[in-house]
């Protein structure tokens, strides 16, 4: 038995696969097309995700104001104090709703007391008007009020408000704070007020 062997000429491969292409090449671009497309849709997803984590890292402690909260219905024992102590809390805030009156024209509304103590925010910034307000307020011994109650009852800064037994004058209009919600303003809206006044409104009692 005897066997013939050649060598293959390239131009004639050449031939073959162009014949055998031509009639697969539409087949052939949209493979490619869709492959090149899927990688770019993937390409594209990933890079969506890593920016929107990026993004919720870099505002979340601006939407919170702070780096952790600590929140809690009741007040804390002794305890549990030395624990958020032990933390480094540099700030602590007391919130309820209450009815709250305006003397210059006898107006009352429903709306959610904020009494702060500490330089919250620690991230972001309490928008007021005048400006400087949200900085101010406490050592004036004043409130902030939700801008939109203000227009609603007619009141301007310079005129008090009444939360329980205590009447501040109102420091500023409040427009934003973080760690509030547009939805809970307008339900109640915000009144912050200083903490260290917080007992004279006589509504908090403690359960024993």
């Amino acid at each position: 038995m005897s066997k013939i062997y050649s060598k293959p000429n390239f131009q004639w491969l050449l031939k073959m696969a162009w014949r055998d292409g031509k009639a697969s090449l539409s087949r052939l671009l949209l493979f490619m097309a869709s492959i090149i497309l899927g990688i770019a849709a993937v390409v594209s997803i990933q890079l969506f995700s890593d920016n929107l984590k990026q993004n919720i890292k870099l505002q979340s402690k601006a939407l919170m104001g702070a780096d952790f909260v600590i929140d809690s219905k009741q007040k804390p024992t002794e305890k549990t104090q030395a624990i958020i102590d032990s933390l480094g809390a540099d700030a602590s805030e007391v919130n309820f709703v209450s009815m709250a009156a305006f003397p210059k024209n006898n107006g009352t509304k429903l709306v959610k007391v904020r009494a702060i103590e500490g330089a919250f925010p620690f991230y972001g910034n309490i928008t007021t008007t005048p400006k400087d307000a949200g900085a101010t307020y406490q050592n004036l011994g004043g409130a902030l009020v939700d801008a939109t109650l203000l227009l609603q009852y007619k009141i301007i800064p310079g005129d008090s408000i009444k939360i329980g037994e205590l009447t501040l004058p109102i420091i500023g209009e409040l427009k934003a704070i973080p760690g509030s919600t547009a939805i809970s303003s307008s339900v109640a809206p915000t009144v912050l007020i200083p903490f260290r006044f917080l007992d004279e409104t006589e509504l908090l009692q403690y359960r024993k």
